[in-house]
């Protein structure tokens, strides 16, 4: 009688650190701790979501406006800026929130800037854009730009 045996690795075959991302920030976070600068977190590879207002747009008696939800966003930390045909709403964003219960404790804070950019149409006048916020929505009114006169030209056949 004749056994067979087969030789299998005892390792399962792994793929290269650098094609596994959370394999390769584990490592820098372990390099970093041993360092001068152990105090400073290793800046995270692949950011956590990054928060952007909520944006409609739309036309309402013959303007275009834009509202942005901003809830918590004082108007001082809110700018918007033309430039070209481009508008941008940029501004700064500081979020604490804090549950005590008897037996439970939450603190987490956000931070963070944002921008968010949208192309005007042509014709558009920056000097009578108009912006305001209230109740946690900034609203920007953009006067429509007159369109060119339609007018039919018959173009001949030959």
């Amino acid at each position: 009688m004749t056994t067979t045996v087969e030789n299998k690795p005892a390792v399962k075959e792994r793929k290269p650190w650098w094609t596994r991302p959370e394999e390769m920030e584990r490592g820098l976070d372990r390099l970093m701790r041993f360092t001068p600068l152990a105090f400073h977190r290793w800046p995270r590879l692949w950011p956590a979501e990054e928060w952007l207002p909520d944006v409609d747009m739309f036309r309402r008696d013959g303007n275009l406006l834009i509202r942005a939800d901003v809830p918590g966003i004082k108007p001082e930390d809110l700018e918007v800026t033309v430039e070209g045909d481009l508008l941008t709403i940029k501004g700064h964003r500081e979020e604490e929130k804090e549950v005590k219960e008897e037996d439970y404790y939450c603190s987490e804070r956000a931070r963070g800037e944002f921008r968010r950019t949208i192309r005007l149409p042509e014709g558009v006048t920056a000097d009578e854009i108009e912006a305001h916020r209230e109740n946690g929505v900034l609203e920007v009114t953009i006067p429509a730009p007159r369109a060119a006169e339609e007018k039919a030209v018959k173009i001949p056949v030959k």
